[in-house]
């Protein structure tokens, strides 16, 4: 049950909350194997959903079938990755501008709790013209444990000062929403509506992301 005391703080996750990110990166990676003669699905490609980059590495290589050692396989991808020019802007969710406008002008604590690097992170927030409204922005990659564990949320209520009952977590993925529980903190889900995540944990599971404004 969501904790009925107003809320100060809200901490967003960023692929599938700030972005459509999911649909894009699977696309990005399925193209990839192909070029290489391996066929992914997007049940397989639904196991990379809110995992940290190290995970990240490791399932995508256990796709290779062993084609080059593992160092070898992580430069090739990386090269790809590289080679593209994702337009963040036109993946940024329909209304996140406009809560991040309602949130900042009531002077509530805004943050980004992502499992991405945080190379990544900066190069989406700049390129779509949200990064300045962030307080703190803190990617998974800084900690020996990723999510489910809470150990990303906990820093960043640490580094901000806050308490968990006046902090807010908006998360879409099993793994974000999971860590949000773990760290007893109250979390706000996106409602998957492709992938058949499991949000069963949240406190409540909203449609739209303006409809945070309801529960803070």
């Amino acid at each position: 049950m969501m904790k009925m005391i107003k809320k100060k703080t809200i901490i967003f996750d960023m692929d599938g909350v700030i972005f459509d990110s999911e649909v894009t990166y699977m696309q990005e990676l399925m193209d990839f194997f192909q070029m290489y003669d391996i066929h992914l699905t997007i049940d397989d490609c639904k196991k990379v959903i809110g995992v940290d980059s190290r995970l990240f590495d490791d399932i995508v290589y256990s796709w290779w079938q062993n084609k080059t050692p593992k160092d070898e396989f992580l430069e090739i991808l990386d090269n790809y990755y590289q080679s593209i020019d994702r337009n963040y802007q036109a993946i940024l969710n329909p209304h996140v501008l406009s809560l991040l406008d309602y949130l900042k002008t009531n002077h509530y604590q805004i943050a980004l709790a992502s499992s991405s690097s945080k190379q990544l992170i900066d190069k989406a927030l700049i390129s779509s013209g949200i990064f300045d409204y962030f307080d703190l922005i803190t990617s998974g990659m800084a900690f020996q444990e990723s999510k489910p564990h809470p150990e990303i949320y906990l820093y960043t209520i640490e580094k901000l000062h806050a308490r968990k009952e006046e902090t807010l977590i908006i998360e879409d993925s099993s793994p974000g929403i999971q860590a949000a529980v773990n760290a007893g903190i109250d979390v706000v889900a996106i409602k998957d509506k492709r992938f058949s995540l499991d949000q069963s944990q949240a406190n409540a599971i909203i449609d739209d992301i303006i409809d945070v404004k309801k529960y803070i």
